[in-house]
């Protein structure tokens, strides 16, 4: 019965007096903005959007009262209640949007994350040591991930005052 006098428990988002192209633009409204990438986001927009959609009917709904409720303690029942329902639906449409805000900061903070990984190291030397005679030789010089013939490493293994490398000792089989 509260479904068909009030609508704020009713299981339609939309009732049959109110325009769903309305609903559908607030639904919209919250999809753009946080472009839901999996079902759990996608159920707290729809949550975000309800909520909203409900406060509006709520807001409707207490405004109707008050026209047809001349006495001032009828009054101030509706109000109590009303505030009641009000406030749990912020909470719940509030509840939502922090969460889609903090997934969609994180969202927008991967990609400067990956950006900064997917570099290539600014200088590499690769070096391939000679299993026969131990000597390490230079394969390939690279810097910013791209090859190069003047390549000049800072760090100590690469100065000519090195020891000479030996070669590895493999145990027997």
């Amino acid at each position: 019965m509260n479904a068909l006098r009030h609508g704020l428990r009713a299981r339609r988002v939309v009732l049959p007096n109110e325009d769903q192209e309305e609903f559908d633009q607030i639904h919209a409204g919250l999809q753009d903005q946080y472009q839901p990438q999996n079902a759990a986001e996608q159920y707290l927009v729809d949550q975000a959007a309800i909520a909203q959609w409900k406060l509006v009917r709520a807001e409707v709904f207490e405004a109707d009262c008050y026209a047809e409720t001349p006495s001032p303690n009828a009054r101030a029942a509706i109000f109590g209640r009303m505030s009641q329902v009000q406030c749990r639906l912020e909470r719940a449409f509030f509840k939502a949007y922090k969460e889609l805000e903090r997934i969609k900061t994180a969202r927008e903070k991967r990609p400067e994350q990956s950006k900064e990984s997917d570099k290539p190291p600014a200088k590499v030397n690769l070096r391939w040591v000679n299993g026969a005679n131990g000597k390490s030789e230079i394969l390939c010089k690279l810097e910013n991930g791209k090859a190069v013939k003047n390549f000049r490493d800072a760090s100590p293994s690469s100065s000519p005052q090195d020891p000479p490398q030996t070669k590895p000792t493999i145990p027997p089989r």
